[in-house]
């Protein structure tokens, strides 16, 4: 797997598809934590909801990046589609963590070293249950299954808004409410961490089924 991962990584780094979406979040870290002086947590609000919306754009940009015979090959060498989109879904979780070590790091910095382990630590936790939300709800929206870029724009928005704005769906709202007021239980973080995990899997079994039956 670590060899098909690390070949999801060069993929996308020699696509250069990275750029725009890394480039904006870069923004909004800068904007955000210019002048620093205010609690942790719902700074990390801002910038867990930008790393859900990036993650779930590289998700479809490194799907997409391969065209049908060039991912039939990776298919063919790696064994099976569900291997080959598991590569995928760790790459873009790879970015999302280097991102998210970058955010906890950068709001650390900026506020002079006073935050708290505990608020880093729960900081840290949230974006990439964040970035676990994004990758999910991108996957459908992606090549493998939408054929249109226009329809994959239509979707990925559709999908990224009802999963950081929706109260009746327990997606990313419930833990970056928490964030915003500055209190996040540990069974909130444990219960968003578990389903963020299950609809990941969910959604990489179903994106591969309807792949698989589709070709």
């Amino acid at each position: 797997m670590i060899p098909l991962v690390r070949y999801q990584l060069a993929v996308l780094g020699h696509s250069q598809r990275y750029l725009p979406p890394v480039l904006l979040y870069v923004g909004l870290l800068a904007i955000l934590y210019s002048n620093n002086d205010g609690p942790a947590l719902p700074g990390f609000a801002v910038t867990a909801a930008g790393l859900l919306i990036v993650a779930g754009w590289l998700t479809i940009a490194l799907v997409d990046v391969e065209d049908a015979v060039q991912r039939t090959i990776t298919q063919t060498h790696v064994g099976s589609t569900t291997r080959m989109l598991l590569g995928t879904v760790l790459a873009v979780l790879l970015c999302s963590v280097g991102l998210a070590l970058l955010t906890v790091a950068w709001a650390e910095v900026s506020f002079g070293l006073g935050y708290s382990p505990g608020e880093l630590g729960v900081g840290l936790l949230a974006h990439v249950v964040c970035a676990s939300f994004g990758v999910a709800v991108a996957l459908p929206c992606s090549g493998l299954v939408v054929r249109r870029i226009g329809y994959t724009v239509i979707a990925a928005a559709a999908l990224f808004a009802i999963a950081l704005l929706a109260k009746w769906i327990p997606l990313a709202f419930p833990l970056l409410q928490a964030l915003s007021s500055g209190a996040v239980s540990a069974a909130l973080l444990i219960r968003s961490a578990l389903v963020a995990a299950g609809i990941l899997i969910a959604s990489t079994l179903l994106v591969t089924t309807w792949y698989v039956r589709r070709s």
